[in-house]
């Protein structure tokens, strides 16, 4: 009995004391274990949301600008303002030209960006005058529509953002879209109208990274102020338009009262951020945004599994039989070392795993910095660059080592812009720690390259650290603009100067004849009887009988006379540097010309395929106190009526006094 109790006290000892020593192991193990991969799940929600954030903020904020942008289209803007004025059957049928390339235009535009559905301009009644869509503009009315009325109240560059809805057009379909509107406003800041742009939200959200797979685990929220969906089934954990309240209001009771945080529930780790789009839009052109009331702020969460001791007993089940074996089998001090052993093989080639994907994700992330679609550079306090990506260096042209440590990022900007780098830079340094210009970057072939850069602040409790800032080449947008100027002042049928390029080089002109003490003259064009051509001939044979004109014109004009097309058969030769009397030869040398050299016509009109015109010329002096050629205008005009009058075909002068001499 003695010898038994005895070998039992052994037992219960040996058995206590192996218990205790693989408690004892397993203990910090599983502690570090869990801890490490808590680490790992709470930085991995952090990156999503951070990526989620970005690439959503960004996806708005070019939609805004694009509405913007094409809200302020000159060609928009004047087709508004010509529908308002009565036109003769010419005049229409030159708008409808017009407004077919206008809306060729904009349905560009909406191929080339694709994330829109339709792009419509509409009057200050509410009817559409413009639209990518099949209907007639003229059946459809949007004056009781929310984004009408709303942006007929804003001021210039304001917008008006709808919540996401259903897409009407895709019935039976789960497609939804976002309304953006803006007023369209001339530039004497008339209201013109609207224009209403329609933003694909489905397409949207399939460019972020939950919908591109980032992470497996992982799932995204995103809603409205009232806590509503504004994911669709397949993005999200709850349907469009579900209460998150309802469904989860754990998560909601945390989420609303503040901006952003991190949620522990019992199996789901949730870091959250909000953003409202009223009033963080600095990364816009917008002066406001307005937006439906319960629509703004913006809450994005990710949600990605909690791990603990159940989760990876979950994850793992034969960890649980591996423990208990390890329990059974801890008799002995060398099974127990043996079963421990392997144990820790397996945790450390686990540890390897974690640490293998930890690097792998720090090399795409370097990757994606390196390579992205646009510039990132960071400055210290002095502007001295820190870091810049592989982007930017190939668009300056200059090394790594060339730049890093040793060059003012200032030193890039070109003189012009170098004041708007400055006032960006010394917004980032104070306590917005955010700064947004345009400027243009000298690259090392002495090209300057067109830019945009967004910079915010990196700072600790010391302050600010360094800035960071993205760059966008804006190039090709730079190009479009300079395309829409050109054809603004272009008469397209004459390829001339319109109106508006001859008032542009008069302001040129004016001051520049006043400051060298030069004369300047003008001549008024107006070709004999062309209605009676347009009458016996039809407007094809009249549109040709212009073009001849410009040609004969252009022919005999000296280099640096302005020739321009004023409408109909009129036009306009603005003569720099150039008296009364040379300016009555020059205009008799055009009337020659043209009355000598028929308009080929073809033989369709005329047996030898020829017409013969003429040309009434009235010539006037710009007086060096006025300040615009309008009133030159109308003294060629007398004198050219004049011209008419006394038998036409004929060149007549009209003094800066308004006599005839």
């Amino acid at each position: 009995m003695i010898k038994l109790s005895l070998v039992t006290r052994r037992l219960i000892i040996a058995g206590v004391i192996a218990v205790a020593l693989v408690t004892l192991v397993l203990i910090p193990i599983t502690w570090s274990n869990t801890t490490t991969r808590f680490e790992n799940a709470r930085l991995t929600a952090e990156t999503l949301l951070e990526a989620e954030y970005d690439a959503l903020l960004q996806s708005m904020n070019e939609s805004l600008n694009h509405a913007l942008a094409i809200g302020e289209f000159p060609s928009i803007r004047r087709h508004l303002q010509r529908i308002r004025q009565p036109q003769n059957p010419y005049q229409e049928a030159w708008t409808e030209k017009n407004e077919d390339q206008i809306r060729g235009m904009l349905s560009t535009l909406l191929t080339h960006f694709g994330r829109y559905t339709r792009l419509v301009v509409m009057d200050t009644e509410g009817q559409e005058r413009l639209s990518t869509e099949d209907t007639p503009e003229a059946e459809i009315l949007h004056q009781n529509q929310l984004y009408f009325r709303e942006a007929m109240t804003m001021n210039p560059r304001s917008l008006y953002l709808s919540a996401p809805y259903p897409d009407p057009s895709r019935s039976g379909q789960e497609v939804y879209v976002i309304d953006i509107s803006t007023p369209i406003v001339s530039s004497e800041g008339e209201q013109l109208g609207v224009l209403l742009l329609t933003l694909n939200w489905n397409y949207l959200l399939s460019t972020l990274p939950h919908a591109m797979g980032a992470h497996t685990n992982a799932s995204a929220l995103l809603v409205d102020r009232k806590g509503h969906s504004l994911l669709p089934g397949n993005h999200g954990p709850i349907a469009f338009g579900d209460s998150l309240k309802d469904h989860t209001p754990g998560i909601w009771r945390e989420m609303e009262p503040r901006n952003r945080g991190e949620l522990l529930l019992d199996d789901q780790l949730v870091v959250f951020q909000t953003h409202d789009l009223r009033i963080h839009h600095f990364r816009t052109a917008a002066m406001q945004v307005l937006s439906v009331p319960g629509s703004q702020p913006w809450r994005i969460a990710i949600s990605v599994p909690r791990p603990d001791v159940a989760f990876l007993i979950a994850e793992s089940p034969w960890k649980t039989s591996l423990v208990v074996l390890t329990y059974g089998l801890a008799i002995g001090f060398s099974v127990f070392w043996v079963l421990s052993n392997h144990h820790q093989r397996s945790l450390k080639e686990k540890a390897q795993n974690l640490s293998q994907n930890a690097r792998s994700y720090a090399r795409e992330l370097t990757d994606l910095y390196e390579n992205a679609p646009c510039g990132y550079h960071s400055l210290d306090e002095q502007g001295v660059i820190q870091k810049i990506n592989r982007k930017e260096l190939q668009w300056l042209g200059y090394s790594r080592d060339e730049l890093v440590g040793k060059r003012y990022y200032r030193d890039l900007v070109s003189p012009e812009t170098r004041d708007a780098f400055d006032e960006a830079f010394k917004a980032v340094l104070a306590d917005g720690h955010e700064g947004s210009a345009e400027i243009e970057l000298m690259c090392k072939n002495g090209e300057k390259l067109p830019v945009a850069i967004e910079a915010t602040a990196q700072t600790n409790a010391n302050g600010f650290q360094y800035s960071r800032a993205m760059v966008f080449d804006l190039t090709d947008r730079k190009q479009l603009e300079d395309l829409l100027t050109t054809q603004a002042m272009t008469d397209p049928l004459t390829g001339l100067g319109n109106r508006r390029f001859l008032e542009t080089q008069a302001e040129l002109e004016i001051p520049r004849a006043r400051r060298n003490g030069e004369p300047l003259t003008l001549i008024a064009v107006d070709l004999d009887r062309f209605k009676r051509i347009n009458d016996d001939y039809g407007h094809d044979v009249g549109d040709r009988v212009l073009q001849e004109f410009a040609k004969t014109a252009q022919t005999e004009l000296r280099d640096g006379d302005i020739l321009c097309r004023m409408g109909g058969e009129e036009f306009t030769v603005l003569l720099p540097n150039t008296s009364k009397e040379q300016a009555l030869m020059v205009a008799e040398r055009l009337r020659a010309a043209v009355e000598t050299n028929p308009a080929e016509v073809g033989i369709d009109t005329s047996e030898d395929g020829s017409l013969a015109y003429t040309t009434s010329l009235g010539v006037t002096l710009v007086r060096s106190d006025e300040s615009s050629l309008k009133p030159a205008i109308k003294r060629a005009d007398k004198a050219l009526y004049a011209a008419k009058e006394a038998g036409r075909n004929r060149v007549q002068w009209r003094s800066a006094d308004m006599q005839h001499t």
